[in-house]
């Protein structure tokens, strides 16, 4: 179990301002060594070997502990990475079974519209067969202005050509709409 977040990011900023404020404190050190040494060089006589010596110590002294706090803020990015990726993997595993089990849910509904198309369209289909093989046989074209022959073999009725409703070209449209809406709305579906 990983600390809270919050938590972790406080003691992470108070790390790396330490790390930091270290870093300064050595910065200044160098600096000042630096200036005695040029002033040293150029023989200014207020500038002692002993300001030398203990502004160089200085800079060694603030090195040391350089690499522990480096290592205190190494440790927190690690623990924080750490709690970040558990919280990340909680959100995860507790939404993406619902977004699957929607995908699932939305497969079966697709599932049953199509038997459920599919039945109609076979019912319709032999409907239509049936009543086809009457014309001419027990029923008759342009004996009525509610049936006529269309284009010499058609039949119509009340203006309306009896036939088949088309099934495959529809699907074939609502399937590549389907798709390309999938392909143009975000990631790529995976096959």
């Amino acid at each position: 179990m990983t600390r809270p977040i919050a938590e972790i990011e406080a003691d992470l900023a108070q790390a790396h301002a330490a790390q930091q404020a270290a870093m300064e404190a050595r910065r200044l050190a160098v600096e000042v060594a630096k200036d005695l040494r040029a002033r040293a060089r150029k023989g200014d006589p207020q500038v002692t070997a002993a300001a030398l010596a203990e502004a160089e110590h200085a800079v060694e002294f603030l090195e040391l502990p350089l690499e522990s706090k480096l290592e205190a803020v190494r440790a927190l990015d690690a623990e924080h990475l750490l709690a970040r990726t558990e919280a990340w993997a909680d959100e995860v595993s507790a939404t993406e079974p619902a977004l699957r089990g929607d995908i699932d849910a939305a497969f079966s509904d697709v599932e049953a519209a199509l038997q459920r198309l599919a039945r109609s369209w076979q019912s319709h289909a032999t409907y239509i067969q049936a009543r086809w093989g009457e014309v001419g046989r027990t029923v008759s074209a342009d004996v009525t202005p509610r049936v006529r022959r269309i284009n010499g073999f058609d039949v119509g009725i009340d203006g309306k050509l009896l036939r088949q409703v088309p099934l495959f070209s529809p699907l074939e449209r609502l399937f590549e709409r389907t798709v390309n809406d999938l392909l143009s709305s975000g990631p790529k579906p995976a096959r």
